[in-house]
């Protein structure tokens, strides 16, 4: 089943037989194709020859878009941080409160997961990887990273009426990357087994968060408030 959706995911974006493509299109396509296969398998396990025989391209158009497997895998790595990133910032309903708006950007995060197999998996490879080999995907995990911290710290600056500084604006940052590492690893236990209640996983996210931020010492009152039991 998993590999079923997976192929007709494929198949819907790159169609049932080859044609022309513009220069971004195919690689878009070649990007696809990569996040299903490193999806699938160990990175060691997979050969550039392989995607350029999968997508009936030949190996000089494949290495004129992507000059290694390295390369590869980091170009698949960015395009899943960025699909996932616009799937999840979807801005504020009027009136929500703080809680309401990081259950939802979780719960949009694992329909991402969802809707997208291929893609979570290389993207957990990406972020979860230990071969030295990968090192330069470090920087790209980095900054995919920093974008959803500064989006959530955003909305508790919001939250606080006014940006912070100082030692308070430094623990909260800290505390949001923690919060961060934590969600991707639940999220990734949901990709394990689906059966894992979307809601629930999205309910202990969001009140961790509340929870952890509420704990860092010195955040003003209107901040205090917005993360408290009451407001949720």
């Amino acid at each position: 089943m998993f590999s079923e959706r997976l192929h007709a995911h494929y198949d819907a974006c790159v169609g049932e037989t080859r044609r022309r493509l513009s220069p971004g299109d195919r690689r878009s396509e070649l990007l696809i194709l990569g996040a299903e296969v490193f999806g699938q398998r160990p990175y060691d396990e997979v050969r550039i020859d392989e995607i350029a025989e999968r997508a009936g391209v030949s190996r000089a158009l494949m290495y004129h878009y992507f000059p290694d497997k390295r390369a590869f895998f980091a170009a698949v790595v960015r395009a899943e941080g960025e699909r996932l990133f616009e799937a999840t910032n979807a801005p504020a309903d009027p009136g929500q409160s703080l809680f309401g708006q990081v259950r939802a950007g979780v719960l949009a995060y694992l329909h991402y997961d969802e809707q997208h197999p291929h893609g979570a998996w290389a993207a957990y490879l990406g972020m979860g990887r230990t071969d030295p080999v990968l090192g330069g995907v470090d920087d790209l995990v980095e900054t995919a990273n920093a974008k959803q911290a500064d989006r959530i710290i955003e909305r508790l600056w919001a939250g606080a009426g006014r940006p912070l500084d100082g030692t308070t604006a430094r623990d909260l940052r800290a505390t949001v990357y923690g919060w961060l590492a934590f969600t991707f690893e639940l999220c990734r236990q949901r990709v394990l087994d689906p059966t894992l209640d979307a809601d629930v996983v999205a309910d202990t996210c969001a009140h961790s968060l509340l929870d952890a931020v509420g704990r860092v010492p010195g955040i003003p009152a209107p901040l205090a408030a917005a993360v408290s039991a009451p407001n949720r």
